[in-house]
């Protein structure tokens, strides 16, 4: 199975494309400039990976793949949490969205998901309560249910240009799709 320094390697190169200055993309912008954002790797992320607030399209054109999967280890599965939860399909998907909604955000609408009260932080009770579900409704359902939850998430962002990718990522976890044999 892949690692999660794999999957994320996997993800930037199937998901995430080279330097987007794509100014209807909120991701773009970093203190009023548009910056745009690499491999998925908004100014915000960057700033906090390089600790200076001063971020240019310049700064974002440098960014390589490498330092792209360093960053989403760090703050996207490290210190989210993420990294304590099994590592499975299901968990890469929650990590492809914790990429794209924010880990918090991810963290929550699994929480919500498992029957934990959603504070958007990875402790024991979501550890147990992600174990228990798992093994409830076995990976395969498991992956299904949660991409449901993701597409009702989605939908409710009102940001229709966005949601015909948002809707093949979230299908490429299902038990069919491209990531689940990529993974296995």
């Amino acid at each position: 199975m892949m690692t999660a320094a794999d999957f994320i390697r996997w993800y930037i190169q199937h998901w995430e494309g080279q330097l987007s200055l794509d100014p209807k993309d909120r991701g773009n912008w970093w203190n009023g400039q548009l910056v745009g954002s690499k491999y998925g790797i908004t100014a915000a992320a960057l700033s906090r990976e390089r600790q200076t607030s001063h971020i240019t399209a310049f700064d974002m054109a440098g960014l390589t793949e490498d330092e792209a999967v360093s960053i989403g280890l760090a703050q996207y599965y490290h210190a989210s949490g993420l990294d304590k939860l099994p590592w499975n399909h299901v968990t890469a998907s929650v990590l492809d969205k914790a990429w794209g909604s924010g880990p918090k955000t991810a963290i929550r609408l699994l929480q919500g998901l498992i029957g934990v009260s959603p504070d958007g932080i990875v402790g024991d009770k979501t550890i147990q309560a992600y174990r228990d579900w798992i093994e409830k409704n076995g990976e395969a359902q498991a992956a299904i249910i949660w991409a449901k939850t993701r597409e009702n998430f989605d939908l409710s962002l009102h940001q229709p240009r966005f949601l015909k990718g948002w809707n093949n990522r979230t299908t490429s976890y299902l038990p069919d799709g491209q990531w689940w044999s990529a993974m296995t």
